[in-house]
């Protein structure tokens, strides 16, 4: 997930974005003054002008048809909106319905903060991947109905490409092939890959699904054991030698979020860059904008094939909510083909529903770089750690600082692996 993750989506936003957002969201969300209707109010961290707009779009249309149930929309931001949400079911002041990523919505469904939305939904049930649904439910009931979610790929400067000789790929590489693909299109000028490494936690628990991490056993008892093996490491393994041993991503990737290596890209400093897919919006302005010729490669292959880990980003409805069956309703009416289309593309991600992505490729067709994202959505696959919910946790105050250090050269590949065990004990 800008989960995003899964951010989850997830991602520090910058402020510039975010006040942006903020001033259009407040400018065109106002709801018709009625002091006799309650507002169904609905927060969403969205941020990219294309979503931003897209959710104005379908809070007009909503509030239009339904003048007595209207909806007040409510920006929020991913890098702070779980603790705002924590702090809102505690007093009992969460929004009707919540725009978040299914990592993070899990941990409030555990606790009863969330409203059981499966008899309401069970209609989409066929129409959306099962790994989605599945990444979205607690205890096989769902929480939260899946939206849209984000595929890591693989984009590339075809420029620079070419410039070096070499050809795109057009079938999936294997680990060890894209690690010498990258030092081959290293050169004195620009590296051959350019990964945001600061904030390593979420590209890595995705990733690893690509080469059968667990990173949990026993979960389906209650009593979830954490495994930290090979498979759970691999990652950053091999960013750390591309780092240090290959040279070929610039050690500037240490230092900055996933922002930081888009900007790199975009300015021709690196022939690839590995993101999540909401970059091709922001790369499509850049081809306008700057001549920027890009595309993507197809998802890479590890050892347990071309998955990734589902983490869709999601609609829930707060279990305290005084409008359950109006906001039911409003989530609804969202997963409209016409609402799940704008969203998507303003995000750069997949649509859930299979309609709705049909008609996202057809809006996509002349860009090869988007139809490769949109094929690369049927690699999800669900993760152990889905169904950890304490595992939001671990991952911010374990995971991503331990990463940290190891990529930082601080620790060893021991001593990561040793951190992230205790640190889980310690949780425990």
């Amino acid at each position: 997930m800008r989960n995003r993750l899964i951010n989850g989506k997830g991602l520090k936003r910058t402020s510039l974005a975010f006040v942006s957002a903020l001033a259009v969201v407040v400018a065109t969300s106002v709801v018709p003054a009625n002091s006799a209707v309650t507002p169904i109010t609905f927060v969403t961290p969205a941020y990219l002008p294309g979503t931003v707009k897209a959710f104005n779009g379908v809070v007009s249309d909503w509030n239009k048809l339904n003048p007595n149930t209207p909806v007040k929309l409510i920006p929020g931001d991913w890098g702070n909106l779980g603790d705002q949400l924590t702090t809102q079911f505690a007093s009992g002041t969460a929004p009707d319905v919540i725009h978040f990523a299914s990592i993070d919505i899990l941990n409030f469904a555990s606790r009863g903060y969330l409203h059981d939305l499966t008899a309401s939904f069970r209609g989409l049930q066929s129409k959306i991947p099962a790994g989605e649904w599945r990444a979205a439910s607690y205890k096989s009931k769902l929480y939260g109905v899946p939206v849209i979610d984000q595929p890591y790929v693989v984009f590339v400067n075809l420029d620079l490409f070419k410039k070096a000789g070499v050809a795109v790929p057009t079938t999936s590489l294997n680990w060890d092939e894209f690690a010498a693909l990258s030092k081959k299109l290293t050169t004195a000028s620009t590296y051959g890959l350019a990964v945001g490494l600061l904030r390593p936690a979420t590209i890595s628990t995705i990733m690893a699904s690509n080469f059968g991490a667990k990173y949990f056993v026993g979960y389906s008892s209650g009593r979830a054991k954490i495994q930290i093996s090979n498979a759970e490491l691999e990652f950053p393994s091999r960013m750390y030698k591309m780092v240090y041993e290959d040279k070929s991503i610039d050690p500037l990737m240490l230092t900055v979020s996933a922002g930081g290596s888009l900007t790199n890209f975009i300015a021709g400093k690196s022939a690839m860059l590995l993101m999540g897919s909401y970059a091709a919006a922001d790369l499509d302005v850049a081809a306008r904008d700057k001549g920027l010729n890009w595309s993507v490669m197809p998802i890479l292959k590890g050892s347990a094939g071309a998955m990734q880990a589902a983490g869709p980003q999601t609609f829930s409805v707060s279990a305290q909510s005084k409008v359950k069956k109006d906001a039911t309703r409003f989530i609804n009416f969202m997963m409209q083909d016409k609402y799940l289309v704008d969203i998507a593309l303003g995000d750069g991600l997949v649509p859930m529903t299979k309609s709705a992505l049909t008609a996202a490729i057809e809006a996509k067709k002349g860009s090869p770089g988007w139809q490769q994202i949109f094929a690369d959505g049927d690699n999800f696959t669900v993760p152990n750690f889905t169904y950890v919910p304490e595992f939001a946790n671990w991952k911010s105050s374990i995971l991503l600082p331990s990463l940290q250090k190891f990529m930082q050269n601080k620790i060893s590949r021991s001593e990561l692996q040793k951190s992230l065990i205790t640190g889980w004990q310690t949780l425990r």
